[in-house]
């Protein structure tokens, strides 16, 4: 669960990004500079540690940031380091690329199989859960090799479970319930 103050730098980065037809290249350089501070995580720590001077902090952002930022990027990144949310950097990513897909229409799912899925299966499930959930989807194949066999299915809270070990447990059941009813015993 992202908190209200990294959302709310999200959403305001957003609607710029949507007035400016944006949204893509703001994520981009986001990730960009996520991935700058997980390469130097001792710059990550300078950036968020509160005996720092704000102006050696922006020396340090500006040198990470210089060569992809946009100036509103750049502005951005400098605002939450204005006002002392510094530590907020990876969650208000993480909001923006939410919102982001949000407003592309995509939704994340994840698919667990025994096996890798071949290129047409991934396309063709990819394809039926665009018109079950009527959005984008943008899909992850897992390997699970406790599967017997089909594929199990999460987009957000709903699971869609296809094995062939659901598929076998509910048929013991069904098959256990058949024959309570044969020796006429209700349940």
């Amino acid at each position: 669960m992202i908190s209200a103050i990294p959302r709310r730098y999200a959403q305001a980065l957003l609607m710029i990004a949507v007035e400016r037809k944006a949204i893509e290249q703001y994520e981009n350089e986001l990730e960009k500079f996520r991935q700058a501070l997980v390469a130097n995580p001792e710059v990550q720590e300078f950036l968020e540690n509160p005996r720092v001077l704000p102006q050696e902090k922006k020396k340090a952002l500006d040198r990470l940031i210089k060569s992809f930022a946009s100036p509103i990027i750049y502005n951005f990144l400098h605002l939450i380091l204005d006002k002392r949310r510094e530590n907020f950097y990876p969650d208000i990513i993480r909001a923006y690329n939410k919102y982001a897909d949000e407003a592309r229409n995509i939704v994340n799912a994840e698919v667990w199989s025994a096996v890798k899925l071949t290129t047409k299966d991934y396309r063709d499930l990819e394809q039926k859960l665009k018109r079950v959930t009527g959005k984008n989807v943008r899909l992850q194949n897992r390997i699970d090799t406790s599967l017997l066999g089909g594929i199990k299915v999460k987009i957000g809270d709903t699971v869609i479970d296809g094995s062939v070990t659901k598929k076998l447990a509910l048929l013991k059941n069904q098959l256990q319930r058949t024959q309570f009813k044969e020796i006429g015993v209700k349940e």
